[in-house]
C-alpha cells in the first residue's frame, strides 16, 4: 500500500523543526490535512538563495532589499501574501539548492506545541517516514516582516 504522504518530510531547520515538501498544491494540501491546520493560515517557502526567490509571482524589489539584509536568517519575509525565508542553515541549503523550494511549516498539529526533537515527531507524525536531520536548531520560530509596509508581524 502506497502512503500519500511520501511527499512530505520532517525536518530540522535553523528555527523549529519542520514538516515540507515541494511546491505545489498536493503539498499544500497534505500539509493542512495531517496538521488540522486552518487554510486560512498561509504556508512559508523556504529557499536556497535570492535567485531561488525570484521565481516565485509574488517575489519584488522590496523583497529583494529586505532579503539582502536579512538572509540567510531566522526572518520570514512575506510578499504580497506568501512568505519566503532563506535559513542559516548550510545543509539545508544543500538540499533546496538540489531539490528546488519547499513550502514549510512547524511541525505540530495544528494550535499543539511545536515538536521539539525528531523523536518526538515520528511519535506524532508516524505516516511521515522521511526524516532529515540538517543541524541544531534555535527552538525559537522566525520573526516575520510584511515586505508592503516593514510590519513585524512575528518577532
Amino acid at each position: 500500500m502506497t502512503n500519500k504522504y511520501n511527499k512530505l518530510f520532517i525536518s530540522t531547520t535553523d528555527t523549529v523543526l519542520g514538516i515540507g515538501g515541494p511546491v505545489d498544491k498536493e503539498t499544500l494540501d497534505l500539509i493542512y490535512e495531517i496538521k488540522g491546520r486552518d487554510r486560512n493560515k498561509k504556508l512559508i517557502i523556504l529557499v536556497s538563495s535570492i535567485k531561488q526567490a525570484r521565481t516565485f509571482k509574488e517575489w519584488n524589489i522590496e523583497a529583494e532589499k529586505l532579503a539582502k539584509i536579512y538572509w540567510p536568517g531566522a526572518v520570514t519575509l512575506v510578499v504580497n501574501d506568501q512568505g519566503f525565508r532563506m535559513p542559516n542553515q548550510k545543509p539545508l541549503l544543500d538540499y533546496l539548492e538540489a531539490n528546488g523550494p519547499v513550502y514549510m511549516s512547524s511541525c505540530n498539529l495544528s494550535n499543539a506545541p511545536v515538536c521539539r526533537s525528531i523523536e518526538n515527531a515520528k511519535l506524532i507524525f508516524p505516516e511521515i517516514t522521511n526524516i532529515y536531520n540538517f543541524g541544531p536548531m534555535s527552538q525559537k520560530p522566525s520573526k516575520i516582516i510584511r515586505v508592503e509596509d516593514k510590519e513585524i508581524l512575528r518577532d
